[in-house]
């Protein structure tokens, strides 16, 4: 059985081969991807992905111009070039010799062992016009090391022609030689030959030739990793948290048995989560020198050391770090009280390491200087703010200090100063006995030390009455201002049986409370 197939051909060029879509080949019968002059057998026609419901057992071409059905030449010596005879591709044994060039259709005849016989048409392009191409394309060293970089890429531009069928250099042409990380532009030379140099990519890249839309056959360049080492001058440091340490020592890696440095190979180091730290390049002589700080104790550290494929593992080497932390107290302040309370209070920051305990002492000196004597030791919660009311002489010259470990440096606040001047009721009398409704007399005098003890008058002194057997109780029973010699006299009715007692209370910001004084009173 014969038949006859047209094919509606796509109107794009492609390196000279119009190319048939896959779904104008859903007809029944052989099908093929695309027939065309070989790519790199130039001369030769392929048939591209030939398939067919048996065995195919002949091929012939018939090539003519586009439109027209005269042949100009008939084509029977095809050879199965890959696959099998069902699905496979074909290729002539010998050139296609035409007597004029230009761009011609091909008809594809298939016989098959079944007995069909199918004619394809128009199914593939015969590009038969003059086309360049590179020969010879290739590098010199694939596989460079870090020993020696350099790699020499070369080929040969050429012209092949359609009536002799032979190949010509294309002299004195441009040719950019694109080798991963930038393009280089060379010329041909009499010969058609250019060659050009490069320094390999730490990665493997890929290199190929261009000459116009012309482009060579990929090349891949891939570095040979060598192995490697990091040596450091020392990997033990102390110091205090966040103070800068120089970390340094040298990169080798390893050929034919001998070690040898390492230029520009990068040096890092990482914390336990890779975040970076501090980096280098080593230098000619694969020396290297970054600058990190001392961690938080405890936290670990590595130096790492790396050289795109040039190494064919990464060098590590661990770090050690003796951290002593620092503590600081700020905003310490101080407030002395009428009630002869120190208020104290202030923030103790710990960094670098974990606080070694939480106590802090308040200390007190009666010059600020020296004879410094502790008043109290604070107790923290995990909070760094401490608050504490402290009894205290009338005047003193107060700092916190926090002790510190081995881990961990001390600390010494400010040294603030905080003063009242002392009161006090001598000669106080109260009525021991009185008749029920009767009248209680209290007396005295009130004197400050300014700096000796001397009248103050002109003051209010405020009179509490306690009853018997109620000590946490009291009442007021009133007011009685000083006179000028500090003296102060004055009756109130009775209340019953119970303690009466005078103060002089809060009366500016200069003065303590005098000590409490107080008389019983016995009512009968």
């Amino acid at each position: 059985m014969k038949r006859s197939i047209s094919f509606a051909l796509s109107t794009s060029v492609v390196l000279g081969v119009l190319a048939v879509p896959s779904a104008a080949f859903a007809a029944a019968g052989p099908t093929a991807l695309k027939v065309s002059g070989h790519d790199k057998q130039l001369g030769r026609l392929f048939v591209d992905d030939l398939k067919a419901d048996s065995d195919v057992t002949g091929i012939s071409a018939v090539v003519h111009k586009p439109g027209e059905n005269v042949a100009v030449e008939w084509v029977h010596n095809f050879e199965l070039a890959s696959g099998d005879k069902k699905s496979g591709d074909w290729i002539t044994r010998k050139d296609v010799k035409l007597e004029i060039t230009g761009v011609f259709a091909v008809d594809l005849i298939v016989r098959e062992a079944d007995g069909d016989e199918t004619t394809l048409k128009d199914v593939g392009t015969y590009n038969y016009t003059a086309r360049k191409y590179f020969q010879e394309f290739g590098v010199d060293r694939p596989n460079p090391t870090v020993d020696d970089q350099k790699v020499t890429a070369s080929g040969r531009l050429a012209e092949w022609q359609p009536i002799t069928h032979e190949s010509k250099p294309v002299a004195d042409s441009s040719v950019r030689i694109h080798n991963g990380s930038y393009d280089e532009t060379v010329r041909t030379d009499a010969d058609g030959r250019f060659s050009d140099w490069f320094i390999a990519d730490p990665r493997p890249s890929p290199v190929r030739a261009y000459h116009g839309n012309l482009s060579s056959e990929l090349l891949q360049v891939a570095p040979k990793g060598l192995p490697a080492r990091v040596t450091l001058d020392t990997s033990d440091f102390s110091g205090t948290f966040g103070a800068p340490v120089e970390v340094t020592g040298k990169v080798e890696y390893e050929i034919d048995g001998v070690w040898k440095t390492t230029q520009h190979a990068d040096v890092e180091v990482v914390n336990a989560a890779g975040t970076w730290q501090g980096s280098a390049v080593t230098t000619e002589d694969g020396r290297f020198s970054l600058e990190t700080k001392i961690p938080f104790a405890g936290d670990k550290r590595q130096l790492k050391v790396s050289y795109g494929d040039w190494f064919s593992n990464k060098p590590t080497a661990p770090l050690t770090f003796r951290t002593t932390g620092y503590s600081s107290i700020s905003q310490f302040e101080i407030e002395l009280g009428f009630d002869s309370k120190l208020t104290v209070s202030g923030l103790l920051e710990v960094e670098g390491a974990p606080r070694p305990h939480n106590k802090l002492d308040i200390q007190v000196s009666k010059n600020g200087k020296d004879g410094w004597t502790k008043l109290k030791t604070l107790t923290l919660t995990k909070d760094r703010y401490f608050r504490a009311d402290i009894p205290a002489p009338a005047s003193g010259h107060y700092r916190a200090v926090y002790s510190g470990s081995a881990t961990v440096q001390g600390s010494v606040s400010p040294v603030l100063r905080a003063s009242r001047i002392q009161t006090r009721i001598k000669d106080y009398k109260v009525t021991p006995k009185v008749k029920k409704r009767g009248a209680i007399a209290v007396s005295g005098t009130l004197q400050h030390a300014a700096p000796a003890w001397k009248a103050y008058g002109g003051r209010k002194v405020m009179i509490f009455f306690s009853p018997k057997g109620k000590p946490k109780e009291s009442y007021l029973l009133g007011e009685v201002k000083t006179a000028a010699n500090g003296t102060f006299k004055k009756s109130f009715k009775e209340r019953g049986d119970g303690t009466v007692f005078a103060l002089h209370i809060n009366a500016d910001s200069k003065h303590l409370m005098n000590p409490k004084v107080s008389g019983n009173v016995d009512v009968k």
